[in-house]
């Protein structure tokens, strides 16, 4: 009996293959924004068109979107999911809504980023010329 565990754990031990890691992804993995550049008409500008168009850009810095869990819609959404109250649809409805939220706040996080690097390019602008120095 000895023997033949002995037999069986050497053809195991024998039978084993050295595995190699899976590649590294060198893409990036979540969104990266591209850095927006000033055009030749941004730089055209004089300080105060510069200030006025900065002044023009905040409002839409910020989201007017409430969070998720301020969200009433996402509140029925998540009881939906989890009382299946819909015999029809069996929470389904609750899952599609959190996913459609989920595209709107990725959207708005989007839009947002680029309003702020327009902001940023222009403030670079503005720090070239030496406006108010």
């Amino acid at each position: 009996m000895r023997g033949f565990i002995v037999l069986i754990s050497s053809f195991w031990v024998t039978q084993t293959v050295a595995m190699s890691l899976p590649p590294v992804p060198t893409e990036p993995i979540y969104f990266e924004p591209p850095v927006v550049q000033a055009e030749a008409v941004e730089k055209a500008l004089s300080c105060y068109q510069l200030d006025m168009a900065i002044n023009q850009l905040h409002p839409y810095r910020y989201s007017y979107k409430p969070h998720f869990y301020e969200d009433g819609t996402n509140k029925l959404a998540t009881a939906l999911v989890v009382f299946d109250s819909v015999p029809l649809v069996e929470g389904w409805l609750g899952l599609g809504y959190l996913g459609y939220s989920a595209l709107v706040d990725e959207k708005e996080d989007r839009r947002q980023i680029h309003v702020e690097q327009q902001i940023a390019s222009l403030q670079r602008v503005k720090a070239e010329k030496h406006c108010y120095e």
